[in-house]
């Protein structure tokens, strides 16, 4: 909209009467002290106001001095950036499709504003617009079934009060990478094709959109262990329901398998909304030996786009020993491959193949030798059982150039046994400390916790003073080096270990750990561009998007700050936060806390004020962190109520597996109905 500094009528600027007869730069002052809510408001109030409050460039100021960290000023600012394809190479693939179908739909920035408005207006308010349920098919034998890994035996125990500590995985997840979720979906009866004929009960949501997809994973005959889905990569682990040995007079041994899916994103050219594909990438056995289905054997998993790394944790059922059993083991699934071990537990259809080993001989089995051990491929005859265990003990042998064969499929690249992980100091022994496994590009992190009144099985004998959480990398996955390859050396695994821990320990007064919850993903968003009042009109929109150039700046919700120890859980000692959601980019963090009985559910909006960040205004000078923490806006959940106007408990529609997830948009939980929530905001 265009302000003249005279009036329709030709009078002066001394006659006016309304804000929109100001000349431009002034209107834009007067609307840069109003809150986006009554921005929006504002358009109701007369023609001329609503011509004024929906003017397009008017609305992408608001959306740059107000949310210049939101999903859509973000994608917008990639599409704005001097090298736009140079900058997309660099995304997820998910990320590119989507920020190729943001560049086909034209933008309306009025609408924008107002959505991403109203969006944030419910934020700040900690109540949800929209509450949506999802029915999640039943565990049954006969169909479905998922048999979680146990959790640890360690609850937290205070006098006469007792509190979860561990919670069981769920049947589901949420990559905010991708915008998915992936759950065991009920069908309505009727529907072609049946799920007894298929037996693809998993589906994908696009929340964004509430379209769902099947996934091609038949689950009769399986017990689900774990279900996780990340950087367009899912991955289900499951064992089969017929044991295939007796491991002792009380307990027998199922085979375990990998199965791992490409989910992807495709823009579509003929509906508004994007298309997803499913496709089968490949599939692997975890164990050689397999595991009973019991409370005592445990496994933690992590898996990126390109590797997949697996804890084990067994019982030592020797007479002799008392220390469990404990290995660690990185496969590469980069590869796509055919075979399904699980449709041919003999082998006898496993494909002969040859591959430059991932290690040289001494980094693999601990000595300097560099004579490597030539390993046969696997006759017909041979168990598939056999063959992993032949992988497990010796590494394969150094083919030259010519003879190194490109086979695809997944392959193991390290192993690492009890004497290096008690090397490294990652040996949990009979009181394990471990949470989860981390994994990023080159390292794998052991997240470990402990707590001053965990009581149980495996807590520990000498708990810490208040809560100890502690992040411990190593250099897991090789990478090529030039001069190390032409000189013959191979692969090599380098880097120092990677330790961050905190104790929170606290002081005389009573002061704990202050440090800011990391982000939950690694940034691949350029920093956003700041709108401020000396934007020129004669601009276009597309100049206005184009982030200014200065010197790119690490927050602390992002970037590096992933793999510090997760100092979230204690933040609010003795209150312990059970779950986090953290949309890093956006700024946006979704807690649940807990203290014994005492369970708070709340959500922090970082504020545009940040130390050392794009909010902070020049000449300003350096703000004190206590005014950043103050200003910053937390609030608890409202009470939401239900169907017949009763008061419904927000910690049980969410906390039921101790489990939260999402971004800016939305949050995902469980209940205690064992149904999916979704609040939209």
């Amino acid at each position: 909209m265009k302000c003249s500094p005279q009036s329709a009528s030709g009078s002066d600027t001394s006659n006016m009467r309304d804000i929109t007869e100001l000349p431009h730069d002034l209107f834009l002052i007067v609307i840069s002290h109003l809150s986006p809510r009554t921005c929006v408001r504002c358009r109701s109030v007369s023609r001329r106001w609503h011509h004024a409050f929906t003017d397009e460039a008017n609305c992408l100021l608001l959306l740059r001095w107000n949310f210049p960290r939101c999903r859509e000023m973000r994608l917008a600012a990639l599409l704005s950036s001097p090298a736009p394809q140079k900058s997309a190479d660099n995304l997820p693939p998910n990320l590119k499709a989507e920020l190729v179908r943001f560049a086909q739909v034209r933008r309306v920035w009025s609408s924008t504003f107002a959505h991403v408005a109203r969006r944030y207006h419910h934020l700040n308010r900690a109540t949800a617009r929209v509450v949506e349920k999802l029915d999640m098919a039943p565990s049954q034998n006969n169909l479905f079934s998922f048999w979680g890994v146990a959790p640890w035996n360690r609850y937290l125990r205070l006098h006469e009060k007792t509190a979860s500590f561990h919670y069981p995985d769920p049947s589901w997840w949420y990559s905010q990478e991708d915008g998915v979720l992936v759950y065991p979906a009920t069908r309505p009866e009727g529907d072609s094709p049946p799920l007894e004929t298929t037996g693809h009960i998993y589906h994908i949501v696009d929340l964004s959109t509430k379209l769902e997809f099947p996934v091609p994973f038949d689950v009769r005959q399986k017990h689900i262990r774990r279900v996780r889905l990340a950087q367009g990569v899912l991955v289900f682990e499951w064992a089969e329901v017929l044991p295939y040995h007796q491991l002792n007079d009380r307990e027998v041994v199922h085979r375990h398998y990998v199965s791992i899916f490409d989910v992807l994103r495709h823009p579509s050219t003929t509906t508004t909304h994007c298309t997803w594909s499913i496709t089968f990438r490949s599939e692997f056995k975890l164990h050689f030996l397999g595991l009973p289905l019991n409370r005592s054997d445990r496994f933690f998993s992590a898996h990126t786009a390109t590797h997949y790394a697996v804890y084990f944790w067994q019982p030592n059922r020797s007479l002799y020993q008392d220390d469990p059993i404990e290995q660690l083991a990185v496969w590469d699934i980069s590869s796509p491959s055919p075979y399904r071990p699980s449709e041919d537990p003999k082998g006898r259809k496993r494909p002969s193949v040859e591959r430059t080993p991932s290690l040289p001989t001494g980094l693999w089995s601990g000595k300097s030798s560099s004579t490597a051990t030539t390993r046969s491929p696997p006759q017909a005859d041979v168990s598939n059982d056999a063959a992993s265990s032949s992988d497990m003990e010796q590494p394969r042998r150094r083919l030259s150039a010519s003879q190194t064969t490109t086979a695809p499929g997944p392959f193991v690249i390290r192993r690492i046994a009890w004497p290096q992980l008690d090397f490294y100091g990652l040996r949990q022994r009979a009181t394990p400390q471990l949470r989860n496994l981390s994994l990023d590009g080159k390292n794998l992190y052991f997240i470990e916790e402990e707590h001053r009144w965990a009581d149980g099985q495996h807590s520990s004998l000498s708990p810490p003073r208040a809560h100890l959480v502690r992040s411990t990398g190593i250099p897991i996955i090789p990478f090529d080096d030039q001069d190390n390859s032409s000189q013959g050396q191979g692969h090599v695994v380098q880097g120092p270990v990677f330790l961050d821990s905190c104790g929170a320990d606290g002081d005389v007064n009573m002061n704990f750990c202050r440090r800011v919850a990391p982000a939950s993903s690694v940034s691949v968003w350029p920093p956003p561009s700041i709108g401020g009042l000396n934007a020129v009109r004669g601009r276009g929109l597309i100049e206005q998007l184009r982030p200014r150039e200065k010197k790119e700046e690490t927050s602390e919700w992002g970037g590096i700050a992933k793999h510090l120890a997760p100092c979230w859980r204690h933040e609010d000692f003795p209150y312990l936060t059970v779950s986090e959601m953290v949309d890093g980019e956006a700024g946006v963090r979704v807690s649940a806390m807990h203290c014994f009985m005492l369970e708070t559910l709340s959500v922090h909006v970082r504020p545009r004020l940040t130390v050392g960040g794009e909010g902070l205004e020049e000449g300003k000078g350096k703000v004190d962190r206590e005014e950043i923490v103050r200003r910053t806006r937390v609030k608890e959940f409202g009470v939401m109520r239900g169907d017949a106007g009763e008061e419904v408990n927000m910690w049980g529609e969410l906390l039921a597996k101790g489990h939260i997830s999402g971004d800016e948009r939305w949050v995902v939980g469980e209940d205690e109905q064992g149904l999916i929530t979704v609040l939209r905001f």
